[in-house]
């Protein structure tokens, strides 16, 4: 009878600790996310101001920012596929702000506003997906 409860509790310890680490990763994941859109909120004003080198600097963070472990919570092809296009937009925002392009700036900050919301919009259906 101590064996069973022994191991009853074990079983549950053991998954109450794996539910624990899915809370880790899930708090990570939202702080990097609200990382990502304080950056974004500050790279759309350094865009309309034409503030270069914050600009610059902001978008350097938002690359940083996407490095971050907790950043990769999918691995699915399509995922990484959104990560890259993101990737490429704050890219092409860096070399705008690096060469003082007024005409490119503006269009990289909607291809990077377009990537948030169509890899969101992937992700909620994952998750519907998984949570029927």
């Amino acid at each position: 009878m101590r064996t069973t409860v022994v191991r009853i509790g074990v079983i549950l310890l053991t998954a109450t600790l794996g539910a624990s680490g899915a809370s880790t990763q899930q708090v990570r994941l939202k702080g990097v996310m609200q990382l990502k859109l304080q950056h974004a909120q500050h790279i759309l004003g350094d865009v309309v101001t034409s503030d270069w080198a914050t600009l610059e600097a902001d978008t350097s963070a938002l690359q940083k920012a996407t490095r971050d472990p907790a950043w990769a919570v999918l691995t699915t092809p399509e995922y990484i596929r959104h990560t890259m296009i993101f990737t490429r937009a704050v890219e092409d925002l860096r070399d705008a702000a690096v060469h003082h392009d007024l005409e490119s700036a503006p269009l990289a900050y909607v291809s990077l506003t377009l990537s948030c919301v169509q890899c969101h919009r992937y992700v909620a259906r994952m998750r519907i997906a998984a949570n029927p």
